[in-house]
Formats: C-alpha cells, sequence, structure tokens
C-alpha cells in the first residue's frame, strides 16, 4: 500500500480534486492515517506536516484550503503544508535538502536545525526544525528520553541532562546520560558491581563508591568515567586543584605537588616561577611583582651597592663592576675630588683633605718640579758643590717660567751627593720644561732606576742629546772617585762619571764610563726649594 504522499497525487490530480465532495478526499486521506508506521505523536503534536502526514489524518499539521492551493498563497511552501497540496511544495521544497531559489521562509522543511537526524534531541533543537528527534513523546513521565530535551519537556528534563555526564540523581531519570546496561555483569541483584552500576543505582551490588563507572556518588567530589588523569576530574575522582601534583591540561603550567612553592621552579599558583610573579622562587632573595628596579628589590635580588641598578633614595650612582677609582666609586657614590680615591683619569691624587701646599693640592694634583739639563757645557773644574749649584740657577735664570725656582745640580763628590742634599721626601711629580712626566711619585719614583722619560729638554725646552757630569748612581749617592778631583780639575789625565740624556734607566745618570775632565759636558739640573 502506498504512502498518503504517494497515493493523492497519483489518483486525484490537484485541479480534479478541487470540484470532488468534501467526503471523498477525506476518505481518501483518512485512509492513510491508519497505517501502523505512523506514530502517535506525529499528528497534532509539532505542528509540522510530515511527507507521511496529511490533512484528514493530521488537520492541526497539514492546513490546506482554497486559499493556500491558489492565490498569493500558492508560491510558498509552507512548514504547515503538504506538498500534495501546494504547487510550490510540488517541486524540490520537501525533498529534505536546500536547493536553489529555497529559503528559510518558503521553504522551512528543507532547512533542519543543527544535528537533525541523529536521533537526539539535542538542547538546540526544536519541534518545528527537528521533528523527527524531538517531539513530545511521552513528556511527564519523569524519563528525559532522548526525544526529548529542556525546552520541550522541562517536567522530564533538567539542564544537566545531554551533558554526557552520569551525576548522582540521573542514573533513572536522564537516559541519554546513563544508558542502560546490557550484559549480565549489569545485573542489578547479582552480586557483581557491573560497569554502569553503582551504589546509588544498585545498593545491593555495589556498597562502596567506585570511581570510573561514570557516576558520582557517595565521597566522590566527581566521577567522568574516563582514565584521563589531566582533565578536570583525576583518575582518583578529585577535583583537579593545583599542588595536587597532577598537571591539569590546559589549566597550569606545572604541578610539584607538596614542593610547590618558593623552593622550587613551580610556585604556589602552578606557574613556573619566573621573576615578577610575586612569589620568590628559587634563586631569588626577593620579587616584589614590579619592575622597578630603583626600589629596594631589583631583578628579584635585594637591592645592594654593586648590583648596577640605583637604588632611588639609597645610591647616588651604581655602576655594577668593582672598580673603586672610575665615575662610581665602590661606595655608590660619584667620585670626587676629596674622596681618597684616585679617580682614574681625572685625578693625580687624593689625600682626603684640605690642605693645599702637601703632596696633593685640592684639586687632586700633585706638586709638580722641573728637571732638565743645561744648554751650556762645562769643563771638569765645576767648582765647588754650591758653585755648581749656581749653575743651574744661571741656566734656570734664561726661562722666565723658571724664574724664582730654586735648582740644584745631580752631581756627586766623594764626600757629597744628592741624596744628601735634596728633598727625599718629596712625593710630587718630575717633569721636563713642557710637562712631560720625568718621575710620577716624588723622590722614591726618581731613584729606582726607571724614568718614565728621558731627561732631554734644556731649561727652554729644546731637545739635545748629550752626557751630562754626574758621578751619581741612580739611587741619588756618589758614584766613588772619578769626579775630576771634587770638580776642580781640567786635566787630560783626571776623569769623570757621566750620565746620558737619551737613558730612562739607570745609565740616565750612571753610564758607568768616564771622559777626561778637559772635556765639556752638560749638567742636570732639579728644582728643589
Amino acid at each position: 500500500m502506498k504512502h498518503c504522499n504517494d497515493l493523492t497525487p497519483t489518483l486525484i490530480s490537484r485541479n480534479a480534486r478541487r470540484h470532488l465532495p468534501r467526503y471523498f478526499a477525506a476518505l481518501t486521506l483518512t485512509a492513510c492515517a491508519s497505517e501502523p508506521e505512523h506514530p502517535p505523536w506525529q499528528c497534532n503534536q509539532n505542528y509540522v506536516c510530515d511527507p507521511d502526514e496529511n490533512q484528514a489524518s493530521c488537520p492541526d499539521d497539514c492546513v490546506w484550503s482554497e486559499a493556500t492551493a491558489e492565490g498569493p498563497r500558492a508560491d510558498v511552501c509552507d512548514a504547515q503544508e503538504n506538498w500534495t497540496f501546494v504547487a510550490a511544495c510540488r517541486d524540490t521544497c520537501g525533498n529534505g535538502q536546500k536547493d536553489d531559489g529555497e529559503t528559510l521562509d518558503t521553504c522551512p522543511r528543507d532547512f533542519p536545525g543543527p544535528g537533525c537526524g541523529d536521533a537526539l534531541c539535542a538542547p538546540a533543537e526544536d519541534p518545528t526544525r527537528c521533528p523527527t528527534d524531538c517531539h513530545p513523546g511521552t513528556c511527564g513521565d519523569g524519563l528525559c528520553a532522548t526525544h526529548e530535551n529542556p525546552a520541550l519537556c522541562s517536567q522530564d528534563c533538567a539542564d544537566s541532562c545531554g551533558d554526557g555526564l552520569c551525576q548522582a540523581g540521573e542514573e533513572m531519570s536522564c537516559v541519554r546520560d546513563c544508558p542502560p546496561c546490557d550484559d549480565d555483569s549489569c545485573v542489578c541483584g547479582d552480586m557483581v558491581c557491573g560497569p554502569s552500576e553503582s551504589m546509588t543505582t544498585c545498593p545491593q551490588d555495589c556498597t562502596q563508591p567506585t570511581c570510573g563507572n561514570g557516576v558520582q556518588e557517595q565521597g566522590e567530589p566527581c566521577d567522568d568515567g574516563n582514565d584521563v588523569d589531566g582533565d578536570a576530574c583525576t583518575n582518583a575522582c578529585k577535583l583537579a586543584t593545583c599542588g595536587d601534583g597532577i598537571l591539569w591540561t590546559g589549566k597550569e603550567q606545572c604541578d610539584d605537588g607538596e614542593n610547590n612553592g618558593p623552593a622550587n621552579t613551580c610556585n604556589a599558583d602552578c606557574e613556573l616561577s619566573q621573576c615578577g610573579d610575586g612569589q620568590v622562587g628559587p634563586g631569588e632573595t626577593c620579587d616584589d611583582a614590579n619592575d622597578d628596579d630603583s626600589d629596594d628589590c631589583a631583578d628579584c635580588q635585594m637591592a645592594a651597592c654593586g648590583d648596577g641598578h640605583v637604588w632611588a633614595g639609597e645610591e647616588l650612582c651604581d655602576d655594577g663592576n668593582p672598580v673603586d677609582t672610575d665615575d662610581c666609586t665602590n661606595a655608590c657614590e660619584p667620585a670626587t675630588c676629596g674622596d681618597t680615591i684616585v679617580h682614574q683619569d681625572d685625578e693625580e691624587c687624593d689625600d682626603g683633605n684640605q690642605i693645599d701646599t702637601d703632596a696633593c693640592n685640592n684639586d687632586c694634583l700633585k706638586p709638580r718640579r722641573i728637571i732638565f739639563v743645561t744648554s751650556t757645557k762645562f769643563e771638569g773644574n765645576l767648582g765647588l758643590i754650591d758653585q755648581i749649584d749656581e749653575k743651574c740657577e744661571t741656566a734656570a735664570a734664561m726661562n722666565s717660567d723658571l724664574d724664582n725656582k730654586a735648582f740644584k745640580a745631580w752631581i756627586s763628590t766623594e764626600e757629597v751627593w744628592p741624596a744628601m742634599r735634596m728633598d727625599t721626601s718629596y712625593l710630587g711629580m718630575y717633569i721636563l720644561v713642557d710637562g712631560t712626566p720625568v718621575a710620577q711619585n716624588g723622590w722614591p719614583d726618581l731613584t729606582d732606576g726607571n724614568l718614565l722619560h728621558a731627561i732631554d729638554q734644556t731649561e727652554t725646552g729644546s731637545m739635545v742629546d748629550g752626557t751630562p757630569w754626574t758621578n751619581t748612581t741612580a739611587d741619588g749617592t756618589s758614584a766613588g772617585s772619578d769626579d775630576c778631583s771634587s770638580w776642580t780639575s781640567t786635566s787630560d789625565t783626571k776623569y769623570g762619571l757621566y750620565g746620558s740624556t737619551s737613558g730612562t734607566q739607570g745609565t740616565w745618570t750612571d753610564s758607568m764610563k768616564t771622559v777626561p775632565c778637559a772635556v765639556s759636558a752638560r749638567l742636570f739640573c732639579i728644582e728643589d726649594p
């Protein structure tokens, strides 16, 4: 026997049917409604004229009249109209698929809702869009069946029913979440706690909570029925929390259990410890959760002089190095004259006092004394030591910048030598006429056998190369008897020891060579008040 949809258009055309007696049409269509494959819930329940329904059997679902057969409505296939009656429904509308020219307004039957056809009435579906999946059925029997949802049957279905998790209290009322057991192990009363049984549904068989059966039982905060330990419900049926030692996927960066905290790389919030998280982690002495490195916690270390960060209100500078002679001292204070630290490249000395006439003046510069070689040469009869000093004074007078300065000759006899009659406590600089340093640190530096520069300038600054009379060793003492008979002789048979204007080691004063006293040679002259 054909379905109503097939029978009607075959036996009676639309135009012919309009002229037949109404009882004949009703008789023909009513016969179709008695077919056993028509569930009783389809007619007069969802108000949608399904393909196997007709106006006679389901007048509330299938609306047809002369007005809808022809006229303005003839080109619209409504959800409540059977395609056997309306011309617009005969072509493609109602074939269950979206075709060109069809819209949700003109052919709602071919635009089903999401998930339609899976035999499960999802929360987002409704009877109009998914009549096969969603229908009232046995609404009100206390059981949320697969063809019901909370919107369709709030008496039976709760909002949680349909979430796929069989919660306590849903075992009997929510079949869609708690499917019945269909094997021998699930027979309640067989003294075996089957996989779908729980102490809630079958207390005869299950006397203790069974973690993993998907049923939240007494003493279980959760039971998701899976073996995934890193989701919201652990395999011990406990809610995932920071500090349980299980990495909660997507929620935690780490979880070291009881070790979470300052001593571990995983902090108390189950985040990898890092500077700025507000928690003191490994290698950190503080963590103030800010990026201000000028307070008392910089780079997660307690602020201290030498850390390279200027601590506001406590430090004036901090260069982060252990060099005490640069612009910032090791006390994190700017280098200044008078702080007792010789500031490299800017200070020659720093005695930390306000005495301007000692070995370091108040500008942190050392006093200077001139040393030169005479432009005039002299034979060996130089005279007494005082007379030799006068020759240096006479030479100095040739330069107005040296006027009023006292000079002594760097020369010795067997009885008298420079270390005996000069200021050996002097710690300033010895320089040439043009300012070139010869000895940086006074008398000890001058007499240590090494000069910074050769004494090769005359009193006027002219460069010379010669062999001055000295008879003096590098330490400023007498070299012996090679002194031209105490500098009184010009004999060719008498000799005098000389130095060198090109020497920078001990040879500058002691060449260990002599020349006859008849030879003319220069003198070294040193400023000595």
